[in-house]
């Protein structure tokens, strides 16, 4: 190590960069506590506690309860007095922490996070092999955190920003067109169009049944099970015609992306739509290296190219392909006017007409 030739500001900017890193890391086993136990939800509903009454209300032991809302105070997750005698959550925290119904939610990141901590074997065996990991092996904790990690942008959005972008989509669905949603995972999208547009014929599709099995149990819970049709099916094997089929968050997931924009092209009706949402990112991989690209680059590493390499084709797109490689597939698929209709910082929304 050749310690004269290094810059000591930047070798201390990257040093508090890892620390910064290592400290968020370091919350994750206790963000997903926080979670299971219901303390954040405790919080919320009720004090402000003292340790001692707050450890009784979540019963939980007061020393573990002491080090645990130190941590979160730290960390700007908790809120306490001057005194630091009594601790709550303040209306933004109970936002992003505590109500599974609110649109900044971000509890579910904490899942996702563990799961990619439970799955390190079987990516670093991929790693040293080249091969993949198939999404039914990742751990449980994934496709619980991939359906609350979405939902809060997904109800922010879908209806109300990126639909309406799109064309002629709405008017489709209000006069009740065909939907497909594949790749639909505990079908939380689904339920979202059904509910706006309840003259629609909704089918939802994924490879994954267990999250199959959830989606019918979230529509039955909501009435809607009448109005949305699930099944167990990948990307080339679904049946049905269809005046829009959607990839929501799925297609750089995908082994083979190209031969399911063929099948989804024959599958669709004269003029029909395909809809893609994906993670924003540039052409330009440099343009990605922010705090955005670090975490899509990272749950790409840990669960969307190991999907992708476990399957037939295994492209491996990635979450940060980028808008070219995405519409190029659409267009070589046989799809015309192609092209992102709506961008903000973490989502696109890609259309093209059979």
């Amino acid at each position: 190590m050749l310690e004269q030739n290094i810059n000591v500001d930047s070798l201390k900017k990257l040093q508090w960069k890892i620390m910064q890193n290592v400290a968020a890391g370091a919350i994750i086993p206790l963000m997903r506590i926080g979670d299971e136990l219901g303390l954040f939800k405790k919080l919320a509903d009720g004090g402000p506690y003292t340790v001692k009454e707050f450890s009784s209300a979540a019963k939980i032991d007061q020393r573990y309860c002491q080090e645990w809302l130190s941590a979160m105070c730290a960390a700007g997750f908790c809120s306490h007095d001057t005194e630091l005698i009594r601790f709550h959550l303040n209306p933004e925290q109970q936002a992003v922490f505590a109500n599974e119904d609110s649109p900044a939610l971000m509890i579910g990141a904490y899942d996702v996070l563990s799961g990619n901590i439970h799955n390190i074997e079987k990516v670093k065996k991929a790693f040293e092999t080249g091969e993949g990991v198939p999404y039914e092996e990742s751990h449980p904790c994934i496709f619980q955190g991939t359906a609350r990690f979405f939902r809060p942008s997904y109800s922010s959005n879908l209806i109300q920003k990126w639909l309406p972008k799109l064309t002629t989509a709405t008017e489709i669905l209000e006069n009740g067109g065909r939907f497909a949603d594949v790749g639909c995972g505990f079908g939380l999208s689904t339920l979202m169009i059904a509910t706006a547009f309840p003259n629609a014929k909704i089918s939802g599709f994924d490879i994954h049944e267990p999250s199959i099995k959830s989606a019918k149990k979230y529509a039955i819970d909501a009435n809607l099970d009448d109005k949305i049709s699930y099944s167990v099916s990948d990307a080339k094997s679904y049946v049905g015609e269809f005046d829009l089929l959607a990839f929501f968050d799925c297609l750089h997931d995908m082994g083979d992306p190209l031969g399911a924009a063929k099948y989804a092209y024959r599958h669709l009706s004269k003029d029909g739509f395909i809809i893609l949402i994906e993670p924003t990112a540039s052409d330009n991989p440099t343009e990605n290296f922010n705090t955005i690209g670090q975490m899509y680059y990272s749950f790409s590493t840990m669960g969307c190219v190991p999907t992708s390499k476990s399957q037939e084709v295994g492209l491996a797109l990635g979450a940060q392909a980028g808008p070219k490689k995405l519409i190029d597939i659409l267009l070589e698929a046989g799809f015309k006017n192609a092209k992102i209709v709506y961008k903000n910082a973490t989502n696109m929304v890609i259309e093209a007409q059979k």
